[in-house]
């Protein structure tokens, strides 16, 4: 599985080089972001609940193919931090979830016209994440931590599978250069863990970039 992974990281990663250095692909764009994200753990789990936000931080590559003026594919080369926590209410013991995606979205973006170097575009699709780090802080009645930076990535799931809505604003900051701003809702819908139970995240992003 993991070497089927790294032959899509470096297909993707290949081809977004290869199209940004074809003068004759206008119809391509390649941007940076980085940016906070805010995530959350939801839990089927009885007794385990949900345990408000924590912030994270991801990175990365951005990559919109235009197939029309105003449409695109939009994929990216991210990684992504998830955080969340979750509460026993029995021993009121809290988990903090810390965990680290490599990934690779993919969505369709569609965009108005431009006026005055300005346009808003919504995006909608499937996320697809690889885990490659997974650390885990417990807490006890007091709220002093009990364990700190856990190494649970063996009962992490591999792979993290979500939705993706998202909306937000382009604008030309010179001839080729533009900087993008919005949100962008990433709602899980695989279990991040395993065994019996099922915890799914998810995570809002102040998405922020910038293509050239």
């Amino acid at each position: 599985m993991k070497k089927i992974f790294l032959a899509i990281v470096l297909c993707l990663g290949t081809t977004l080089i290869f199209a940004q250095q074809q003068d004759t692909f206008k119809g391509f764009k390649l941007g940076l972001t980085a940016h906070p994200t805010f995530g959350y753990i939801k839990s089927d789990i009885q007794g385990v609940d949900g345990d408000g936000l924590r912030a994270g931080f991801t990175y990365g590559l951005l990559g919109d193919f235009y197939f029309a003026q105003n449409y695109a594919f939009s994929t990216a080369l991210k990684l992504t931090t998830i955080n969340g926590q979750t509460k026993e209410t029995a021993t009121n013991e809290q988990k903090i979830y810390k965990l680290q995606y490599i990934e690779i979205p993919a969505t369709v973006k569609l965009c108005t016209s431009e006026t005055n170097g300005l346009k808003f575009f919504g995006q909608f699709g499937l996320g697809n994440a690889f885990n490659v780090r997974a650390k885990q802080d417990i807490k006890g009645l007091s709220s002093e931590p009990v364990q700190t930076d856990v190494d649970i990535y063996k009962n992490i799931s591999f792979y993290r599978a979500s939705l993706i809505i998202g909306a937000g604003a382009e604008f030309a900051a010179g001839e080729k250069t533009k900087l993008a701003g919005g949100l962008t809702f990433d709602n899980g819908f695989t279990d991040i863990k395993s065994g019996s139970g099922t915890l799914k995240s998810s995570y809002i992003g102040l998405t922020l970039a910038v293509y050239f």
